[in-house]
């Protein structure tokens, strides 16, 4: 049930310095241009590893695949490989720039003449680092003729690589490129899964394939009730995974009917008890059910987003949170303090606002909440008192925010969030 607050919400990637390696891939000293250079001379490809120093997976990636001796043996023969670092300045900038890389490591494949021959967004593992290798290569098929064969021929384990290797792909296009992809993908996928939904269907390959491009918020959708009938089934194969993304699902559907104000909301609700119980089975509640814990916060939702209620929320929430008892946390009062804010869209009044702001004092008083949690707490404090016109209290809070982003690892995330509080902190001098 867990949500992150939206106003700064970012994925943190923490790590080590990245250095040289005495094994493995063999690194040109030299700038893009003269690597380039090289690669013509040699018959050869060029593979960059944009990477930081910060980056936890750039590591990961330089001690555990770029030292394989497959790729070592593959990598030296095919390609000029070298590294650039983003954050240096100069050149290695300016092409990280050029080549928008906005994604640490983006590992790109150029050809000699300077043309990208694909791009990776992310840290891979050995065997898809090589596969990506060789289609730039030419070894194998590239995702277009790969995507071409599978549409025209309808084979299925092509139609299955294609997906695998879409979010990749289209992962490096930008633009209207990107957006014609996007619609052949989707289109791909329901071919896809209309002529394998069956007991074939259930597997390792084809469940990571629906959750990455399966809807998860339409009610009754296919693909999703398929899962919810086969459960145990799929759980007994795949462990935790199916039963978390039903929970995903369900849940998704239940706030998205009590948001529009529709009864059927409860409908819903009650597959908890039922046949998706196996799966809230997984979700800790503490000393309430999953079916008692996830009413509590619906029927909230239902209150506040359709009957417009504030006053019956902050009723029914201060009883979950008293039912909860010793297992309430610093995110049971974040979520219920956002929830209250976002959804009134500001329109509460002093005593409204009061409440938030007790939810929000309570959130910071808990010990080993995450940085970007404790983050969001403070900013939604600082928001709250503004509204209160306690303006030297938004201040402190602002301060407070401003303080703790300097502490996160990411630069870029961490200058992101000091400019977010630096314009509260303008915002709010003219407020006064």
């Amino acid at each position: 049930m867990r949500k992150y607050f939206t106003m700064i919400c970012f994925t943190l990637f923490m790590g080590w310095s990245v250095s040289g390696y005495s094994q493995g891939i063999k690194f040109f000293e030299g700038t893009f241009e003269e690597a380039l250079v090289k690669a013509k001379q040699e018959n050869k490809l060029v593979f960059v590893d944009f990477f930081a120093t910060w980056c936890g997976p750039c590591k990961q990636m330089a001690e555990k695949v770029f030292t394989d001796e497959e790729v070592e043996k593959y990598m030296n023969e095919k390609f000029v490989c070298m590294q650039i670092n983003v954050e240096a300045a100069g050149w290695q900038k300016e092409t990280a720039e050029k080549f928008n890389v906005t994604v640490l490591p983006t590992l790109i494949f150029f050809k000699a003449d300077g043309n990208v021959a694909s791009r990776l967004a992310g840290a891979r593992e050995k065997d898809d680092f090589l596969n990506a290798a060789k289609v730039a290569s030419g070894e194998q098929l590239s995702f277009e003729k790969l995507y071409d064969r599978a549409k025209s021929k309808k084979d299925l384990a092509d139609m299955q690589l294609v997906l695998k290797q879409a979010p990749d792909y289209v992962g490096g296009l930008q633009g209207m490129e990107a957006q014609k992809w996007i619609v052949r993908i989707d289109k791909l996928y329901a071919e896809y899964v209309k002529a394998k939904m069956g007991p074939d269907f259930i597997n390792k390959e084809d469940f990571q394939i629906a959750n990455k491009f399966n809807k998860k918020n339409v009610k009754d959708d296919a693909v999703m009730e398929f899962i919810a009938k086969n459960l145990e089934t799929y759980m007994s194969k795949l462990g935790e995974a199916p039963g978390i993304l039903m929970v995903e699902y369900n849940n998704a559907v239940i706030e998205q009917l009590a948001k529009a104000g529709k009864n059927e909301y409860k409908k819903y609700l009650e597959r908890i008890n039922g046949d998706l119980e196996a799966a809230y089975a997984i979700m800790p509640t503490g000393t309430l059910t999953p079916y008692e814990k996830f009413k509590y916060y619906y029927d909230g939702m239902y209150l506040l987003s359709y009957k417009k209620d504030a006053e019956s929320y902050v009723q029914l929430m201060n009883k979950y949170l008293a039912a909860l008892g010793d297992q309430v946390g610093a995110n049971d009062y974040g979520e219920i303090a956002q929830n209250m804010y976002v959804m009134s869209k500001g329109k509460l009044n002093n005593e409204q606002l009061g409440q938030v702001k007790d939810w929000l004092v309570k959130a910071m008083q808990y010990e080993g909440t995450g940085l970007i949690d404790r983050i969001n707490f403070v900013t939604m404090l600082g928001d709250t008192y503004k509204a209160l016109k306690d303006f030297d209290k938004a201040k402190e809070a602002y301060n407070q925010g401003y303080m703790e982003a300097l502490q996160i690892e990411n630069k870029m995330q961490s200058v992101q969030v000091q400019m977010i509080m630096k314009r509260k902190l303008e915002a709010l001098e003219l407020a006064k």
